[in-house]
C-alpha cells in the first residue's frame, strides 16, 4: 500500500507540475526598432532607383516618339537600360518584308543625335521581341528597375546585331 501512495503522490506531483509550467506566459522577442541608418539608406536607394527609372522612361518616350515618325513604323516601344536602347518596331501592313531593313535603318538615323547618352541601339521589327520589349516596358511603368529585366535584354541583345550610334 506505501507504493501505491508513493506512486500517487509522484503522479499528482508530475501533473502538477506540468498544469504550472504550462500556465507560465510566453517569452516572445518584442518588437525591434529598424536602425536609422539603414532605413534612411533603403529610401535613398528606393529615390534613385526611381528617378534612374524616370529619367530612362523619358528617354524612351523621346526615342519612341522619333521612331513613330518614320515612315512605315505603326508604333514602336522603346527600353532604354544605361546607354542602350533596346527598340521594337510594329510596321505598317503596306510594308513589305524587304522593306523592314530600311525601316529599322531609317529609326536608327531618325533616333540618331536625339539622346547623345545612348551609344548602342538594338532595333527589330520581330513580332516576339516586340512583345517582350512591352512586358519590359510594362513591368519599369510600374516601377521595376530594368536591372530587374537584365536577363530578358541581354536575350534580346544577343539575338540581334547591335547598332552604334
Amino acid at each position: 500500500m506505501s507504493t501505491q501512495k508513493l506512486t500517487t503522490l509522484l503522479l499528482a506531483l508530475f501533473i502538477i507540475s506540468l498544469f504550472i509550467s504550462g500556465c507560465s506566459t510566453a517569452r516572445k522577442p518584442g518588437p525591434t526598432q529598424p536602425v536609422p541608418n539603414q532605413t534612411n539608406q533603403t529610401q535613398n536607394d528606393n529615390n534613385n532607383t526611381n528617378q534612374a527609372n524616370n529619367e530612362a522612361q523619358e528617354q524612351a518616350r523621346n526615342i519612341a516618339q522619333k521612331a513613330d515618325q518614320v515612315d512605315g513604323v505603326k508604333s514602336s516601344t522603346v527600353v532604354v537600360a544605361g546607354n542602350t536602347a533596346y527598340i521594337g518596331l510594329d510596321i505598317k501592313a503596306n510594308i513589305e518584308k524587304g522593306q523592314t531593313k530600311a525601316v529599322e535603318e531609317a529609326v536608327i538615323k531618325r533616333v540618331r543625335g536625339t539622346e547623345p547618352d545612348i551609344n548602342t541601339v538594338f532595333v527589330s521589327s520581330d513580332a516576339d521581341t516586340l512583345t517582350r520589349l512591352k512586358n519590359i516596358d510594362k513591368g519599369i511603368a510600374n516601377g521595376m528597375p530594368a536591372s530587374s529585366f537584365a536577363n530578358e535584354l541581354s536575350e534580346i541583345a544577343r539575338r540581334l546585331t547591335p547598332r552604334s550610334m
